[in-house]
């Protein structure tokens, strides 16, 4: 309803807020109060600063991204909070002249930043549609031509704009409705059928808008009204058309994607119409011209005045099968179904035609510019009389055989010649070639043939260039390459053995010196091939002495490299070490004319560096036997190391760790503690420690303990810091074992006085109350001894053997180590209850699920005590006022290990003894007669085979606990 931006009112109007981005690097190219909606920025930023640099890091993402995905022409909506929270909505538009940033001037939050007054005048100035702002009296503030033209169709009965409205707001509930949602703070869209005085129906689809005062009160209505009546002219006009004959139609939207095609335009394109559709149309344009036709499609759709292109466009599009096809546009912009503007487009194929006419027209034009030009599809030939003068022939005669100059030339350079043609036209080179030519009349003839390829739509579809007599300059240049010029050449370099290869000729040239150094000197002096040349070389230096000269012979590399000679070549001349050094020559165009070298008897230099060497060597070996690591740091890099310091941070020879910044090489915690005493070191402070302990970082990123010392060596003027790092992980480890044993024996010390104290506490009990029924039993008599107090220091008896019996299970449990082995739960279940079974009630029902077919991997004497405590404990603590008494056992699978569980509907335990019943000693019920250890003795077994141990219980309605043991594999 509105035009596509505000972009075309930034330059007339200074209220509106803007910021525009150049898109190649993001430059801030200009802005406009964007402080408002955005951030602050300067003059100083415009053209110099990214916008990136001050973009907040939360919002980089989203216009990063928006920046991507936005073609020309188009625009997002995008909302923005800043660290406090507050949301602002801002629009992104992608434009010719860059990105555009401009706040949504409809949101409601941002209305107060901008005047009022001037954005109202900016809507009806730039709208196309009918637009009138009515105040909360009912009444017209403010509207346009627009909106009295549509006034005037709807209500022609009336005279006068306000009669006119409101005979439609009383008539139309729609528009009354729509009014006072828009003064209530609401935002109504209606879509309604009028009929004009002539009862033609128009349809019009009107939005109602609230306009807030900077008090954030509606003080408006903003009425947007547009006429849709033809929306769905252009589809129906197109579907006419589909089944039209030999021309192509194509209907494209706004994106320039392809929305209806015909039949005849997918055929030529050997595309079906389903796979056209909702594709862009310029990918099937030629990628040479695609951006101008986007920006020319832009253009068409977002122009008011031009609706179509008026001169004839011709456009190259690419069929399925990679080849293009020339048609004659004709664009109309047109409006779509979805209020959008797009393109009608017809396209005529004239490709055969173009085609034919162009080569023509290239021809012509091309032959009066240079002496030659041949067409690759008719096979034909062009030429001028100068050329024809050139090679002696006629015009004529060269024009019917294009082959002609090629058949006069020797083997060698005809084939040089198909190659350099060949690749003019796979690769679309130029070339520049020389022919020796033999003609009947003139005899031998160098020519100069150059030219480059005629390229339409990526291929090559002839070739053109000129034709040059260049016999003169050709003999006066072979007599300067063999008289003149590889003296000078030779001259120019050392005065050592000189040799130069001359491309053109393809020969070698050898001084005097050069042969009697090698030892080829003679009456001849015929240079030795290359191959024998190779075997004076010791054999580990012919491959690099290979390499370096398919370098220089392809690359044009130069060459500086020292070789070995064998014995061979030792015993002719005396010489074991030659320095081989060659270099390419070009002109002043960058044609290679020759390559030119030196050789040199480096004997004496050699051996002197092999003797130094092997003292090297020898220290360095010293250095690399020694278990400790070196490391040499200069300003803070590593400059070299031993072998010592690889193995240590788990390096292998493939990592030449020269150059690393030293300090990465320790923990970040001990990276300050190693400045420091370099610091101290290099400054000769004498209280600075002989050595310090750091932990440096291995190359797995495990980290290991070192004794760090440092020394300072001058080498060659420079200050080196020699570090020795001592490898103490062992002594560490030993430290550490050392002392978790002392907190262990801490431990069990601990535990060992505690329970000795519960130990004596609860022996105690049981021997004096033992003690005072001896006291009492001396007074009474036989039979009242025997029926009284003897029961009663037998039950003292039995609580003093359970007593033992649960410290010796528990010291058992504490101090054995374990031995896994496999355990049948099924059957120590059984043993158990079969040991106990006297000590259950008759009425006491138990019900066991063993869901175990195989043998458990465990400590035995550890899950049977276990078993023990857990059946004990629920068959001592029953409840005397419940009749029925049961006990669930179930032992079944989980996880990798068994989960045990014994349920009972005994005396069950309070919410406040839950916690405390692992404890020592601690007994939760008063009726029983347990030591209130084996709760304890299940936890502390349990915790010694990994597991878990759960308990849960309701007082007077029973318990259930669950023990996970894993198995040990």
């Amino acid at each position: 309803m509105f035009k596509p931006s505000l972009l075309s009112n930034i330059d007339k109007d200074n209220t509106i807020p803007f910021l525009q981005i150049q898109k190649k690097d993001f430059l801030l190219l200009n802005e406009n109060k964007a402080a408002i909606f955005l951030f602050d920025i300067t003059d100083e930023h415009l053209k110099y600063n990214s916008f990136f640099d001050l973009c907040p890091i939360e919002w980089k993402g989203v216009f990063l991204g928006s920046f991507n995905e936005l073609e020309i022409g188009q625009k997002v909506k995008k909302e923005l909070y800043d660290q406090e929270g507050n949301r602002s909505t801002i629009i992104i538009e992608d434009a010719i002249e860059g990105y555009f940033i401009y706040p949504d001037i409809f949101e409601k939050n941002q209305l107060s930043h901008f005047p009022q007054n001037a954005i109202i005048q900016l809507l009806i100035k730039d709208s196309r549609d009918a637009i009138a702002l009515v105040s909360q009296e009912n009444k017209f503030i403010d509207y346009n031509s627009a909106m009295v033209n549509l006034l005037e169709r709807l209500v022609p009965n009336e005279i006068g704009l306000l009669n006119q409205y409101r005979a439609l707001y009383n008539r139309s509930k729609r528009v009354k409705t729509g009014i006072n949602s828009a003064l209530n703070g609401e935002t109504y869209t209606t879509e309604v059928a009028y009929y004009t005085k002539d009862d033609d129906s128009v349809y019009v689809k009107t939005i109602y808008q609230p306009i807030f005062n900077e008090a954030n009160q509606v003080y408006a209505c903003l009425v947007r009204c547009k006429d849709v009546t033809a929306r769905n002219s252009v589809e129906d006009m197109f579907s006419l058309m589909l089944n039209s004959g030999n021309t192509g139609y194509i209907l494209v939207d706004q994106y320039s994607k392809i929305c209806k095609v015909n039949k005849h335009l997918a055929d030529l394109l050997q595309y079906s119409q389903e796979e056209l559709i909702g594709v862009s149309f310029l990918e099937y344009v030629h990628s040479s011209i695609r951006e101008h036709v986007k920006k020319e499609f832009h253009q068409i759709v977002s122009s008011d005045l031009k609706t179509s292109i008026n001169e004839k466009t011709f456009l190259d599009i690419n069929r399925k099968d990679g080849e293009s096809l020339l048609f004659e546009l004709d664009v109309k912009r047109v409006i779509l179904g979805n209020h959008s503007f797009g393109m009608f487009v017809t396209l005529k194929n004239i490709t055969q035609k173009e085609r034919n006419s162009h080569i023509l027209r290239e021809m012509q034009r091309l032959i009066k510019a240079c002496g030659w030009v041949y067409d690759r599809f008719s096979k034909k030939m062009l030429v001028t009389e100068e050329v024809s003068q050139v090679v002696g022939v006629s015009k004529e005669f060269v024009e019917k055989n294009p082959s002609f100059l090629l058949s006069m030339c020797d083997n060698k350079s005809r084939k040089e010649a198909m190659v350099i043609l060949r690749n003019a036209y796979k690769k679309q080179d130029d070339f520049d070639l020389e022919l020796c030519i033999r003609l009947k009349y003139k005899g031998e003839q160098w020519v100069r043939l150059t030219g480059r390829p005629i390229i339409r739509h990526n291929k090559v579809v002839g070739l053109y260039g000129g034709l040059q007599d260049i016999s003169q300059q050709k003999n006066a240049l072979t007599q300067l390459k063999r008289h003149e010029a590889y003296m000078k050449e030779i001259q120019r370099v050392t005065k050592v053995g000189n040799w130069v290869y001359e491309v053109d000729e393809q020969r070698y040239y050898w001084s005097d010196y050069l042969f009697n150094m090698l030892g080829a000197a003679g009456t001849e002096k015929q240079i030795p091939s290359l191959r024998h040349q190779f075997k004076y070389i010791y054999n580990s230096y012919k491959f690099p002495l290979m390499e370096a000269v398919k370098q220089l012979s392809i690359h044009h590399q130069p060459i500086d490299l020292d070789v070995r000679c064998n014995n061979c070549m030792k015993e002719i001349s005396g010489i074991e070490y030659l320095n081989i050094q060659a270099r390419p020559i070009f002109n002043k165009k960058g044609k290679l004319l020759r390559f030119v070298g030196a050789v040199t008897d480096i004997t004496d230099r050699k051996l002197e560096e092999e003797s130094n060497k092997s003292k090297k060597i020898w220290l360095k070996s010293m250095i690399n036997a020694a278990r400790d690591s070196f490391i040499a740091e200069y300003s803070g890099r590593v400059a070299n190391y031993n072998r010592g310091l690889q193995k240590l941070l788990g390096y292998n020879n493939f990592f030449d760790l020269r150059g690393s910044v030293i300090i990465d090489f320790f923990h970040k915690e001990d990276q300050r503690k190693v400045i420091v005493y370099r610091q101290q070191c290099r400054r000769g402070d004498i209280s600075a420690p002989q050595k310090i302990e750091v932990r440096m970082k291995r190359r797995d990123g495990v980290y290991v303990n070192v004794e760090l010392s440092a020394n300072l060596a001058k080498i060659k003027g420079r200050l080196y810091t020699i570090f020795n790092a001592h490898d103490i992980s062992k002594r560490k480890e030993y430290e550490e074992g050392l002392l978790e044993k002392n907190h262990e024996l801490e431990v069990t010390n601990k535990e060992l006085d505690r329970f000795l104290y519960s130990t004596t506490h609860d022996l105690k009990g049981p021997i004096t109350s033992i003690k005072g029924l001896l006291n009492l039993a001396n007074k009474e008599t036989a039979d009242t001894v025997k029926q009284t107090y003897l029961p009663m220091m037998d039950k003292n008896v039995d609580r003093i053997l359970d007593l033992i019996k649960d410290f010796g299970e528990f010291l058992r449990n504490n101090r054995n180590k374990v031995e896994p082995k496999s355990v049948s739960l099924k059957d120590e279940l059984k043993s158990i209850i079969a040991t106990h079974q006297f000590s259950m009630l008759p009425q006491q029902k138990l019900n066991i699920e063993v869901k175990m077919n195989r043998g458990f991997n465990t400590d035995k004497n550890r899950i049977r005590s276990i078993l023990t405590n857990l059946f004990t404990n629920s068959i001592k603590y029953f409840d005397v006022d419940k009749e029925n008494h049961f006990l669930n056992i179930k032992i079944y699978p989980e996880k990798k290990g068994i989960m045990i569980a014994f349920e009972d509907n005994g005396e069950g335990i309070g919410k406040n003894d839950q916690s405390k019943v692992f404890d020592m000693f601690y007994r939760a019920s008063e009726t029983g007669d347990g030591t209130g250890l084996g709760l304890f003795i299940v936890k502390e077994a349990v915790e010694v085979l990994k597991g878990t141990i759960s308990l849960e219980s309701i007082k007077g309605k029973g318990t259930v606990v669950k023990v996970y043991v894993p198995e040990f594999i």
